[in-house]
């Protein structure tokens, strides 16, 4: 063979190699934003001004699942740079005027592309990009599989919105039970192929997508399962039957432990729960590091969008689970602590019980309000863990301070409050507090005429020692003052 053929064919052979990413990288964590930069190639006068990103924020300490969006301008010479903090290796919508992408980021490491204009309009957009970084094999794969319509995701989204749209039962081989599931066995296998057949593209993304197609493919068992389980089911054991045919479909999908998968830390963010709820016949294995990012976002969005903070025994798995990212989900416990926490007020707050002789009585209301006769009563039940009872003791603070010898503000905890915390807090809201037993609270609960269920509860008690109002949950200082008005002297 001549010498130049030999060496053009090593050349190709190393270029194919070289862009044949083998693996994905380990799933990563980092308080390191992710770098996203890059170049638009093209004339001035058609280049875009800005860039923007749009993520979901995975992991990151304080805010828990969030959508977020970034922007930059361009510059003249059509080169932007964005910070991205992440918290974990996490995808990307990226939109550069009128063209639309996804590609990966890594947390601590920059990833880039060079978009350039000309190519775009007459090659497409897997021609015209070029990506540099970690994962740059793996996200020129995933912009060319997107664009030659191999995406599993947006197949199994098409799927998903015909059949919400009622337009699937037209596709079926046959409108039934038996149709709805070959249709998805058959899509199933048909993803597949084309991921085989397209040997343009790398084995990283061939994994990630063959993944993607798995978990889809599970996740829409229970949503078929909701369409056809009324279609002909007459009868008690006509479901019954279904439902064990469902659970075998389960089992089979199951059986082979498919998220243990690492690859998964990519595909499934915020999706267990689809199987957790349809499939309870064993638990489902997750990759350590996802795992780990799962949980921590839990708590932080516990903390974050609920206001709830953690109780003891969650503060005692975090640092038992999560070796990794467990001190910064109590450092930002502490953050929120500080933030539901002020200046106490010396002489306006303190530590009550009840009379011995109400203890173990059933009418616990009179003997609570035996001491505060004459004078109306704002009742309040919470629990030191309960971000909105504490914001509301903080928001109130001023005007508490303001009604001080016009009403009684009395403070009910229970023993589901942990003891050395109640007893740290308290010195900042004012008025007396009370902590009961769970019985005590219990017969309280019954004398209450409003949904007990959950905590802040408000009692507004007239003068006389009636109710006049009792309701759930704080809003805000003018809701709480409407209510308070209305029994004022």
């Amino acid at each position: 063979m001549h010498k130049k053929i030999i060496i053009a064919i090593l050349f190709t052979f190393v270029a194919m190699l070289g862009y044949a990413q083998k693996h994905l990288p380990a799933f990563q964590y980092s308080k390191e934003p992710a770098v996203l930069n890059g170049k638009i190639v093209g004339e001035t006068s058609q280049r875009p001004n800005s860039v923007r990103v749009r993520y979901l924020l995975k992991y990151t300490s304080g805010t828990g699942d969030a959508l977020r969006q970034e922007s930059t301008a361009v510059d003249a010479d059509g080169c932007f740079s964005l910070n991205l903090p992440t918290g974990t290796t996490v995808d990307c919508r990226v939109t550069v005027g009128e063209c639309r992408f996804t590609c990966y980021v890594v947390p601590g490491q920059t990833v880039s592309f060079k978009l350039h204009l000309d190519k775009l309009k007459t090659k497409g957009l897997a021609k015209a990009l070029t990506f540099g970084g970690q994962l740059a094999d793996f996200n020129h794969d995933l912009v060319y599989a997107t664009e030659q319509g191999i995406d599993p995701e947006t197949i199994y989204l098409d799927i998903e919105a015909k059949r919400n749209m009622g337009k699937l039962a037209n596709e079926l081989p046959e409108k039934s039970e038996e149709g709805y599931f070959h249709y998805l066995d058959s899509t199933y296998r048909r993803i597949n192929e084309l991921i085989d057949n397209d040997r343009k593209i790398g084995q990283a993304y061939r994994a990630f997508a063959k993944a993607v197609n798995r978990y889809e493919w599970g996740a829409m068992m229970p949503f078929c399962g909701q369409a056809i389980q009324y279609a002909g089911i007459e009868t008690e054991e006509e479901y019954e039957a279904f439902e064990g045919r469902m659970k075998r479909r389960m089992d089979s999908y199951m059986q082979d432990e498919p998220w243990a998968n690492p690859v998964l830390c990519y595909v499934m963010w915020s999706k267990p729960e689809t199987f957790f709820d349809s499939y309870g016949c064993q638990p489902v294995k997750l990759p350590a590091d996802y795992q780990q990012c799962h949980l921590a976002s839990k708590f932080l969005e516990q903390m974050g969008a609920q206001r709830l903070l953690l109780s003891e025994a969650q503060k005692d798995s975090v640092k038992t689970f999560l070796p990794v990212l467990g001190q910064d989900v109590l450092d930002y416990h502490e953050r929120m602590e500080r933030e539901l926490s002020f200046v106490s007020e010396q002489g306006m707050s303190r530590i009550c019980t009840l009379p011995d002789n109400a203890k173990d009585s059933d009418d616990i209301l009179s003997a609570l309000l035996t001491a505060y006769r004459g004078k109306p009563v704002l009742l309040d039940l919470w629990e030191t863990t309960c971000g909105p009872c504490r914001l509301a003791f903080k928001d109130m603070h001023d005007k508490k301070k303001e009604l001080a010898g016009r009403i009684h503000f009395v403070n009910i905890a229970s023993e589901n409050s942990d003891l050395a915390t109640w007893q740290r807090l308290i010195p900042n809201y004012i008025g007396d507090h009370y902590r009961l037993t769970k019985q005590q609270l219990q017969a309280l609960h019954r004398q209450i005429p409003c949904d007990t269920s959950g905590v802040p509860v408000w009692v507004l008690i007239n003068a006389d020692g009636t109710i006049h109002h009792a309701f759930v949950g704080y809003r805000s200082v003018d809701d709480m003052m409407k209510e308070i008005n209305q029994v004022l002297p």
